[in-house]
C-alpha cells in the first residue's frame, strides 16, 4: 500500500512545477504602469492644469523626502527613515503610485523595527522607481513630440 501512495505523492507535487510563474507569465506584471492615471484624473476631475499642479507638488515634496531618506539610511537613523517613508508612502498611495508605495512601506517597516538591514538597497530601488514615475508622468502630461523625420 505504501508503494502505491508514493506515486500519488509525486503526482501531487509534480503539477505544482508547471504552475510556477514562468518569465512569460511574469511579463504582464512588469508592464503595470508606475502611476494609476485614473486615480490622478479622479482626484482632479480630469483637469489637466490641476493634474500638473498636483504632480509638481508631488515631485517637489518627494524629491526632498528621498534626499532625507537617503541621508537617514546612510546615518543609520531608523526613526527618521520610518517617519519620512511613512509620509512619502501616504502621499504616493493617495496619488496612485502603485509600485513605489511597497518600497516605501518596506523602508517604513525597517525603520520601525530599528534595523535597517536592507534599507540601502530598498532605498536604491525606491529611487529608481521614482525616476520611472517622473519619466512616465512627463510622457503622460506633455504632448508627444513628432517622431524624427515626420513632416512638420
Amino acid at each position: 500500500m505504501i508503494m502505491k501512495n508514493d506515486p500519488i505523492i509525486k503526482d501531487e507535487t509534480t503539477p505544482a512545477a508547471p504552475t510556477a510563474p514562468s518569465p512569460q507569465a511574469a511579463a504582464p506584471a512588469v508592464e503595470v504602469p508606475p502611476v494609476e492615471m485614473d486615480r490622478l484624473n479622479e482626484l482632479t476631475d480630469g483637469n489637466a492644469d490641476s493634474i500638473r499642479e498636483l504632480v509638481d507638488l508631488f515631485f517637489k515634496q518627494t524629491t526632498q523626502q528621498l534626499a532625507q531618506m537617503e541621508a537617514a539610511v546612510r546615518a543609520n537613523k531608523a526613526d527618521d527613515v520610518r517617519r519620512v517613508a511613512h509620509s512619502c508612502a501616504g502621499a504616493s498611495a493617495t496619488l496612485g503610485m502603485t509600485r513605489f508605495v511597497p518600497l516605501l512601506r518596506e523602508l517604513e517597516k525597517q525603520g520601525a523595527s530599528g534595523t535597517l538591514t536592507t534599507a540601502a538597497q530598498v532605498y536604491e530601488d525606491a529611487a529608481r522607481e521614482y525616476k520611472l514615475i517622473q519619466d512616465f508622468l512627463a510622457t503622460q502630461l506633455n504632448p508627444a513630440a513628432p517622431p524624427p523625420g515626420a513632416a512638420h
